[in-house]
């Protein structure tokens, strides 16, 4: 029987930040199983989910992270899943949003608000702000899971109808296995 964890570090970009973190795990025999790790800015932020054995416990989780924080200046926080966390389901089918155009404040709260109100889970979400000096571009993805009563021709619409205000392009279409 094994637990299951999440770690999450932050902290300035270097080499060597993934190889550290992930060989500390492999040393203590836990297994990967899902991650996002990315720089932002200057930054570098990992998270992931990894199981491990039951008697693998948090203070030695912890002990042996303290190094690493220490020598690589990282903010390292461990948490257990509690079952109701390893329990949630998804929603109903995967969709993947693409707003793209002119950089604005608002873009990213408007379109997770029209969301929100939609009952629309987002479960990934990756922006990206061009350097062009004279009008910067904006890109934003979304994995999202509708709701099963949520029709998508209506979130289309009303997705379209935002973007035409924003200025910006939206697209959506079905992320499923069968789609691809």
């Amino acid at each position: 029987m094994s637990r299951r964890w999440v770690l999450t570090a932050l902290g300035k970009d270097r080499p060597g930040i993934v190889a550290r973190v992930t060989k500390i795990l492999y040393e203590l025999g836990c297994n990967l199983e899902d991650s996002a790790m990315t720089r932002l800015g200057g930054e570098f932020a990992v998270m992931l989910v990894f199981s491990a054995k039951r008697s693998l416990s948090r203070e030695r989780l912890e002990r042996c992270c303290r190094p690493l924080a220490q020598s690589l200046k990282l903010a390292v926080h461990l948490k257990m899943l509690t079952r109701e966390e390893l329990a949630a389901r998804r929603m109903g089918p995967s969709y993947l949003i693409t707003v793209y155009g002119a950089d604005r404040p608002g873009i990213v709260w408007r379109v997770s608000n029209l969301l929100a109100r939609r009952g629309v889970n987002i479960t990934d979400v990756s922006t990206h702000r061009t350097s062009r000096k004279d009008t910067p571009l904006y890109l934003m993805l979304l994995e999202i899971e509708l709701p099963r009563r949520l029709a998508v021709m209506r979130l289309q619409r009303q997705l379209q109808q935002l973007a035409k205000r924003l200025g910006v392009e939206v697209s959506l279409r079905s992320s499923e296995a069968s789609v691809l």
